[in-house]
């Protein structure tokens, strides 16, 4: 499929934007705008008409088809680092892998929020710094190593946000959400632990973690479950992540019903998580968004594609670029009529 994008003159780039698991709920949010201008003469305002005010939005054109960006839906990333929060970053090269990443497409108009989870290993054009830190130019690699270039802290983040715009045919992504991993023991231990039904072996990395045993995750115990990889059942990214559904599922429902019950939930917890997050987005933001959005209608959207051994002898995942530019239009692209 052939696809030609062109941008006009209001076309915007935002700063962009994890939170491992359950904060898909937590960043459910209503994003919508507005602006007063001031008349700085006596004449009337002019408005202009409906067609027009559409003029010099951001467009894309594919297979002879207009399209524009809808702007009641929000884009989100959410990452889990693989550094701890006390991790000294030196250089502007080792600022740790994006382990877990998704992103959220929330849409106001039919009060849905869409998560996509995004393979690590997914090969997608990523930036690359040099040791001081000047871009040293953009290389096809895995795109969890885009946040190991940069600062580790904001910088790591929106080359992260470039990588995955980049893999979902240029749509602009919003905000960012990343959190360190040691922070997936507070977010754990925050909901009083979550309940699984264990299908692969952790004994060796606690006895109480056998395959078939339910038991509620606590602590590190957590952190075991959504990370661990080597040495764990078939030992793949792919089987990570399904561990990582499960989860984000449980601990998203816990956190639809706590939101229910106290709105100020949000703001706890985003207090107690602090020390491990990186993000564009505020507290204040946050709490108001995750509250108008607590009865948005949940969706998973998955991007199918191919795993296989690279030349390198390291995991490659190569997304069916058709696929991801059709799930781009639906999520976040509406045809100009």
């Amino acid at each position: 499929m052939k696809r030609r994008k062109k941008r006009n003159k209001r076309g915007t780039s935002k700063q962009f934007a994890l939170l491992v698991a359950a904060v898909a709920a937590l960043l459910a949010l209503l994003y919508i705008g507005g602006s007063l201008l001031e008349a700085r003469d006596k004449k009337p305002e002019t408005r202009g008409d409906y067609q027009e005010r559409y003029t010099y939005e951001e467009t894309i054109e594919v297979d002879g088809e207009t399209y524009r960006k809808r702007r009641e839906v929000t884009a989100i990333l959410l990452m889990g680092i693989d550094h701890t929060s006390d991790t000294v970053i030196t250089g502007y090269r080792n600022g740790g892998q994006s382990d877990f990443l998704q992103l959220l497409a929330i849409d106001s108009s039919d009060r849905t929020i869409t998560r996509v989870p995004i393979d690590r290993d997914t090969m997608t054009p990523i930036t690359v710094l040099g040791v001081l830190g000047d871009k040293a130019g953009v290389r096809t690699a895995q795109i969890c190593l885009s946040h190991g270039f940069g600062d580790g802290k904001q910088q790591s983040c929106e080359l992260t946000v470039d990588a995955v715009s980049n893999l979902m045919v240029g749509a602009p992504i919003d905000e960012y959400f990343a959190m360190n991993l040691d922070g997936i023991s507070e977010l754990n231990d925050a909901f009083g632990g979550v309940t699984v039904t264990l299908e692969d072996d952790f004994s060796a990395l606690d006895p109480a973690m056998t395959p078939g045993t339910t038991l509620t995750l606590r602590g590190i115990q957590a952190e075991y479950f959504v990370r661990s990889r080597m040495n764990i059942g078939v030992g793949t990214n792919e089987a990570r992540m399904k561990r990582q559904q499960v989860y984000i599922e449980q601990i998203g429902n816990m956190l639809d019903e706590r939101v229910r019950e106290d709105q100020n939930f949000i703001g706890t917890l985003y207090d107690e998580l602090t020390p491990y997050l990186v993000t564009s987005m505020s507290r204040g933001y946050l709490i108001n968004k995750a509250w108008s959005t607590r009865e948005y209608e949940r969706r998973v959207a998955e991007i199918p594609g191919e795993h296989r051994i690279g030349s390198d002898g390291f995991m490659e995942f190569h997304a069916d670029e058709d696929a991801v530019e059709q799930l781009v239009l639906e999520l976040f692209y509406q045809k100009v009529k």
